[in-house]
């Protein structure tokens, strides 16, 4: 079951994973695109395709542009979903503002479990948007 989930071949995926599906629907709330310049952060592997899926904002602020890249991974032993965020200003030679993960079992997974996840990971920018 798990390796169908990876690969897109159950139902369940496609609700989750498809154009309309909850992760899309909920990163485009939050301001968060799937663009081809995050296809380089976009793993795929031999038998599975995207077992690590990018999204990406970026917003101006008076230190600068910041830029959050949300990652979207399947631990298949765990069996849980693992959203990372990366939060940088490209502009400042250490620029690395925040660097965290969450995980949240299959099993467990819905639309609910899945905004309060992203509420806790997603913390809000310290200084205020242009």
């Amino acid at each position: 079951m798990i390796s169908a989930f990876v690969t897109g071949k159950t139902k369940e995926s496609k609700v989750l994973f498809g154009n309309s599906g909850v992760i899309n629907s909920l990163m485009s709330q939050r301001g968060f695109k799937h663009t081809r310049d995050d296809e380089g952060f976009t793993m795929s592997g031999e038998y599975a395709r995207n077992l690590q899926y990018v999204y990406s904002r970026e917003r101006m602020t008076r230190e600068g542009l910041i830029v959050d890249l949300l990652y979207f991974g399947v631990d298949i032993l765990s069996e849980k979903l693992v959203v990372g965020l990366f939060r940088e200003n490209p502009t400042v030679e250490n620029g690395t503002i925040e660097n965290q993960s969450r995980s949240i079992r299959l099993t467990d997974f819905s639309k609910e479990n899945l905004e309060k996840l992203l509420d806790k990971l997603i913390p809000p920018l310290k200084s205020q948007s242009i």
